[in-house]
């Protein structure tokens, strides 16, 4: 009897043991594969508002957005036919802009992405060839090149969506919602943009 017991206790530990390694092997081959963390900027910097209706959550900011903080919107386009919050962002500091507005490709079409420096309430950094950029300004870009091409249909509409809510939110007059139409490159928003049906889409 003793040595059935012996050979039962030796059984349960061997099974015990064996299970004990099966499971290290799976957690290590886990670890290994796993992709590298985000860095803590590129994991709560951005998220995407789809519907129409959950526009203002834009505003649950991790510091409370106020209108004595923003005077101007300035709008420009990324100069690149793709893109997202990631790919367009400065090195070493994230996106520079407060919002993206996505064209299809890196991004949905007409997706918001909205960068740490807005939850913060941060300033903007200038854009390539912006040599200044107002502390008070809300910067968004617009993937595309629009020198060559137009933005898309969900583009235009999410950034007069967008546009509206921060104006009506921050009272923003539309003269204080900054184009710059002629402006090569990354600094303006095209020379195909439509600018006066934009115009017409903000408020005054």
């Amino acid at each position: 009897m003793a040595r059935k017991a012996t050979k039962k206790s030796r059984r349960k530990l061997v099974v015990f043991v064996s299970l004990l390694g099966a499971l290290s092997l799976t957690s290590g081959l886990l670890l290994v594969l796993a992709p590298a963390p985000l860095t803590p900027d590129a994991a709560a910097s951005l998220f995407a508002v789809d519907a129409p209706q959950s526009i203002d959550v834009i505003f649950d900011t991790h510091t409370p957005a106020t209108p004595s903080r923003w005077r101007y919107i300035y709008v420009h386009q990324t100069g690149t036919p793709a893109g997202n919050a990631l790919t367009v962002g400065e090195a070493g500091e994230g996106m520079g802009d407060h919002f993206l507005i996505g064209n299809g490709d890196g991004c949905f079409d007409g997706e918001i992405q909205v960068g740490q420096r807005w939850a913060q309430q941060k300033s903007a950094i200038a854009p390539r060839g912006v040599t200044h950029l107002e502390d008070s300004c809300v910067s968004i870009a617009i993937v595309g090149d629009f020198d060559r091409g137009l933005p898309t249909a969900a583009q235009s509409r999410r950034l007069s969506q967008l546009i509206v809510a921060l104006q009506s939110r921050l009272r923003i007059p539309g003269n204080r919602v900054v184009l710059i139409a002629q402006s090569p490159g990354q600094t303006g928003v095209g020379k195909h943009f439509p600018t006066r049906e934009f115009r017409e889409q903000i408020l005054p």
